[in-house]
């Protein structure tokens, strides 16, 4: 009834409209240019057809290596979570049967799935909930929006505006200034920080749905903080999985502003939900995002090693040392090294 079959150039309107239709902007061949542009990984995209040769589910598969050197198939690095779009219960089974088979196929130490709303029952696949995403619904009216926060953040969010403190900008001109930020950020936080490059081609693959918010700071005009926004009209959704601001300016409420400047594009675009990404369970961020009222999702982060006990993607605590590491070492060494390992991560 299905077979699985590479994915083709010839194929890309069907897959980009069914990829729109039951998945995410992040599901469109778009994202696949992106990703191999951006860190050289081989493409491992498969659709499943009927006996009618109509595609019914899509894998977006990224095969690439990691820090210790093993060979993985990852859906998606980068992205948070892309549940496997389908359109019934049975193509997502094949799909996963499916998956399997293209771990052997292309020698794969493990397969590494990123899902929100489905689950996978299969034995062999060991589970990770460490990771929440949260989602603030939307509507016409701010002021509805704004009263799902707690007391503490509507002040914040007053305040700052009060004060007028930033303003904001959706030129892309200003993509530079806010990769200096987001680099800086990174470096802070420990980790290497993606190719202004990446950004980039956000704008060149997906030119109508990508978008560029900055802050600039009143007083002097300098970018500040940052966010590359998506937006998925599929499923009327605004992602927002990348940013950075400058952490001198939190007392100004910094992040409060870039947050409420994210909801108001969203409703100007008649989207219904904002993503505001991953954060980890009980992290710093995952308070932040809680006091929006934005309500946490369950990520299922899934891996397949075939029983072979392969390394999978580092986490946290494996890596601290070299975390505590990065935050102190020159920028000049982490700003170069950090172009060239990132891609190892498959974050």
């Amino acid at each position: 009834m299905f077979r699985c079959v590479v994915y083709t150039e010839a194929m890309k309107d069907e897959w980009d409209r069914f990829a729109l239709a039951k998945g995410t902007i992040f599901h469109t061949i778009a994202l696949r240019q992106v990703l191999i542009q951006s860190f050289g990984y081989t493409c491992g995209y498969h659709a499943i057809l009927d006996e009618n040769n109509r595609i019914c589910a899509i894998i977006p598969l990224i095969i690439g290596r990691n820090l210790g050197w093993k060979k993985a198939g990852v859906s998606l690095p980068f992205v948070n979570y892309t549940d496997i779009a389908c359109d019934s219960e049975e193509a997502f089974q094949y799909a996963v049967d499916a998956i399997i088979e293209l771990k052997v196929k292309y020698k794969l130490d493990y397969v590494d799935l990123r899902l929100k709303d489905q689950s996978i029952d299969s034995s062999g696949w060991s589970l990770n909930l460490h990771n929440h995403t949260f989602v603030l619904p939307l509507c016409e009216d701010e002021d509805k929006i704004l009263s799902l926060s707690n007391a503490s953040n509507r002040n914040h969010v007053r305040k700052v505006y009060k004060n007028n403190w930033f303003s904001v900008s959706f030129d892309q001109k200003h993509i530079e200034d806010f990769h200096k930020v987001y680099v800086r950020r990174m470096k802070q936080l420990g980790s290497p920080a993606q190719d202004i490059r990446f950004f980039k081609y956000f704008f060149e693959y997906l030119p109508e749905h990508a978008h560029l918010l900055t802050v600039l700071d009143n007083e002097s005009g300098k970018v500040v903080g940052g966010m590359l926004l998506l937006t998925s009209p599929g499923n009327a959704k605004l992602y927002y999985p990348y940013g950075a601001n400058l952490s001198e300016y939190n007392n100004k409420y910094l992040n409060n502003f870039m947050y409420w400047e994210a909801v108001r594009f969203g409703i100007r675009n008649g989207l219904q939900q904002l993503d505001l990404g991953r954060s980890q369970t009980g992290s710093g961020t995952y308070k932040y995002k809680q006091q929006w009222g934005a309500q946490p999702e369950q990520l299922k982060y899934l891996l397949y090693d075939g029983g072979g006990k392969a390394a999978g993607p580092p986490d946290k605590q494996s890596l601290s040392f070299f975390v505590e590491m990065w935050k102190v070492a020159p920028a000049f060494i982490t700003d170069t090294v950090g172009r060239k390992l990132i891609k190892y991560l498959l974050p």
